[in-house]
């Protein structure tokens, strides 16, 4: 019984060894998630562009100033100071308790053509600085009795210590001027450009007097730094503005290929003035570019290239409305529909603006409101009623494949299972992305995944479920392991150009799953 026990375990040894040398191996099929996604149209277009229309169908909308000026552009206010020396007008004379002389002062703001009236002052500051050499105590006020806030005039009071020439008594204070109302209008009433200042210099003693010469000069510096206008009137020049600006479509960039056909469009460029005050406009030129293909497309409109007299805004100061001259642009009086077939990502506009083109027509009384503005406005909407061929739509999405220690995957698949709920059928392309971004590798098939069943009465889409097998060379599968993220590259067309209407409800999801046939070693 011994030596038979002695024998088996001799015989379980050597089998054991033997495994050791010749690693076990094995083929089998391994499937595994990779990615997976929902789409909507609002992750094709942003939800800012998109709405329901009265239909219950969607929209295309984009409604934003393509340019616009404001009040700084228009009325800019220069940093200007006053430098004023004042002095007695004799020799010498003896200051005694209670004396004090007035001088006044208008100075000019130097503002090109622009000749103001009024100013209400957002914000900004006046800076302050006194020398006073005067022997004996003395007090200094200023007075802008045409700068007020809440109809109280601006008044400064210092008092000054017993100075000298060499050593003169020094007053320095910075105020901030925001909501103060200046008027313009010098001390007569009927200037423009003009402060109008008042400097009162007197002793400030109770008992002693003392002696002051013409020599000895009381300098003021007063700075008006950083004046923003709230609201200002006058008259504001003539002024053109020209220029061609480019501005980008960014809902438009997920659509790189393929063509549409559209039902219709409306699209108004609106000129909209919050000046009280007469301009002129011109639209030069609107052209759409398709950055993927390089192609463009001019607009031409009844209106382009037409001088459109723009009138002023009604109201006041506390409430104005801005007038509006809208361009109306549809199939009917525009090339339109080759001009958003282009499928463009961004837009060229050339305008022409002209301000007071007449020149002071209003006899000084043009006005600027808080808050107003020169805009050019794009209100466009496109309903999602088209025919489509070959249009591209791109996403992007984390790859969650990761490959076991031992196993080796050998020959395999792609296999994309979707729900398609858009009356669109297409055809999906997947490119494998590294972690910096770069394409390292693409797949794709021939087979189309099945557009939703479309109601061309009720205008409803029914879902189409599917799957379409995406074979993977040895290459394909190597560079799965080095890929971070997938793009998935779905081009959408209609059957034979069908004009369909997407509403609100339409989705995609898909679930892409990897079948691979994979050898193990242990």
């Amino acid at each position: 019984m011994f030596m038979r026990k002695i024998f088996i375990i001799s015989l379980l040894s050597i089998f054991a060894f033997s495994c050791k040398k010749q690693p076990t191996t094995w083929e089998s099929d391994w499937t595994a998630p990779v990615a997976y996604g929902h789409l909507t149209i609002n992750d094709m277009l942003s939800s800012e562009y998109i709405e329901t229309n009265s239909d219950n169908y969607l929209s295309l909308v984009y409604h934003k100033a393509i340019y616009s000026f404001s009040i700084d552009t228009l009325v800019d206010l220069p940093d200007t100071t006053i430098i004023k020396k004042s002095a007695v007008g004799v020799a010498s004379l003896t200051v005694n308790p209670g004396f004090s002389y007035l001088d006044s002062y208008n100075q000019l703001y130097d503002l090109d053509q622009i000749e103001l009236k009024k100013v209400v002052v957002k914000s900004g500051n006046l800076e302050v600085l006194i020398k006073c050499p005067w022997q004996g105590n003395s007090i200094v006020t200023f007075t802008f009795p045409k700068i007020t806030l809440l109809g109280q005039p601006f008044v400064r009071t210092y008092q000054m210590a017993a100075a000298s020439l060499v050593n003169p008594s020094i007053a320095q204070e910075t105020i901030d001027l925001s909501n103060f109302e200046m008027d313009l209008t010098g001390t007569s009433g009927n200037l423009f450009n003009t402060l109008s200042a008042n400097f009162e210099m007197g002793s400030n003693e109770s008992v002693n007097s003392f002696t002051v010469t013409d020599t000895d000069s009381v300098e003021y510096i007063i700075s008006f730094k950083s004046l923003v206008p709230l609201y200002a009137k006058g008259y504001f020049g003539q002024y053109s503005f020209a220029d061609t600006i480019g501005f980008s479509l960014d809902f438009m960039k997920n659509i790189t290929a393929g063509q549409i056909n559209i039902d219709s469009l409306d699209l108004n460029i609106t000129i909209k003035n919050g000046f009280n005050l007469v301009a002129q406009a011109k639209i030069t030129k609107l052209t759409g570019i398709n950055s993927n293909t390089n192609s463009t497309v001019d607009l031409n409109f009844p209106l382009l290239n037409s001088s459109l007299n723009i009138n002023p805004a009604t109201g006041g100061f506390y409430s104005y409305t801005p007038s509006q001259y809208p361009i109306s642009i549809n199939n009917v009086n525009s090339n339109i529909a080759p001009f958003v077939e282009n499928l463009s990502d961004s837009l060229l506009l050339g305008y022409e603006l002209d301000i007071n083109p007449f020149g002071n027509v209003s006899g000084g009384s043009d006005e600027i409101f808080p808050g107003s503005t020169m805009e050019l406005f794009l209100d466009a909407e496109f309903p999602l009623y088209f025919g489509a061929s070959g249009v591209t739509l791109v996403d992007t999405f984390k790859i969650n494949y990761e490959r076991p220690n031992g196993v080796m995957p050998t020959t395999g698949n792609f296999v994309l299972k979707y729900t398609n709920a858009f009356p669109l059928e297409a055809q999906a392309k997947f490119y494998m992305l590294n972690e910096s971004g770069a394409k390292i590798d693409s797949v794709s098939s021939s087979t189309f995944l099945n557009a939703g069943a479309y109601n061309s009465t009720t205008q409803l889409t029914s879902n189409a479920n599917g799957s379409v097998v995406y074979n993977l060379s040895a290459s394909n599968i190597l560079n799965l392991e080095l890929a971070s993220h997938v793009v998935l590259n779905i081009i959408f067309s209609t059957d034979q150009a069908q004009m369909v209407k997407i509403d609100a409800n339409s989705f995609f999801d898909f679930s892409l799953i990897s079948n691979l046939n994979i050898k193990a070693e242990f």
